[in-house]
């Protein structure tokens, strides 16, 4: 079960999208790819959107607290870093809103991999590690953050911070970039 008291869901939904133009919206099941998004991080705890400023009234409009990227273009990190300095929460679980597969065993598993020193929990599968859906103790996340490029990614956050990994299946992480990815979706979403 997902404990909500200590963290808060940072979902990120402010990328360009030049290989997918508009994906957030394009209809997914019973609404669009970001209302699924939404509704998701909505049901693990308190949700703060990140996003470009043209957002805010689709946050609004979902009734979600927005904080506006204040450096447009800039890729994830300097998002995240905003919400890290803007959120109270001492937990901080960012969540990109185009990975429609997750489910509650990936948050659940974060949650689970604190530890005494750890910084930060990060998924890690097959096919890599997943920063930008992870959970970060928001404090050691802007004292790394000073010491990093905002150039180099979220990935260089995580070189200066003491980080747990937990393994997850890969297909959990399906992240919708490109037309092709759409059709995988497609493809799986209706057995799910």
């Amino acid at each position: 079960m997902v404990e909500a008291a200590d963290f808060t869901v940072a979902l990120l939904s402010g990328g360009e999208a030049r290989r997918l133009p508009d994906k957030l919206e394009r209809p997914l099941g019973d609404g669009s790819l970001l209302q699924r998004a939404v509704a998701f991080g909505r049901s693990l705890g308190p949700l703060v959107l990140l996003g470009r400023d043209e957002q805010r009234a689709i946050s609004m409009s979902y009734g979600v607290p927005f904080l506006a990227d204040r450096r447009p273009g800039g890729g994830p990190l300097p998002a995240l870093v905003d919400a890290f300095a803007t959120i109270e929460s001492p937990w901080i679980l960012a969540i990109a809103a185009d990975l429609p597969l997750l489910t509650r065993e990936v948050p659940e598993g974060l949650l689970a991999g604190r530890a005494p020193g750890v910084e930060a929990v990060v998924p890690r599968h097959l096919g890599g590690i997943e920063p930008l859906c992870a959970l970060y103790d928001r404090r050691a996340a802007l004292r790394a953050a000073a010491m990093s490029n905002a150039n180099e990614g979220p990935r260089a956050l995580l070189e200066n911070m003491r980080v747990a990994y937990v393994e997850f299946p890969e297909a959990l992480f399906l992240n919708v970039n490109t037309e092709a990815d759409w059709s995988q979706l497609q493809e799986r979403y209706p057995s799910r």
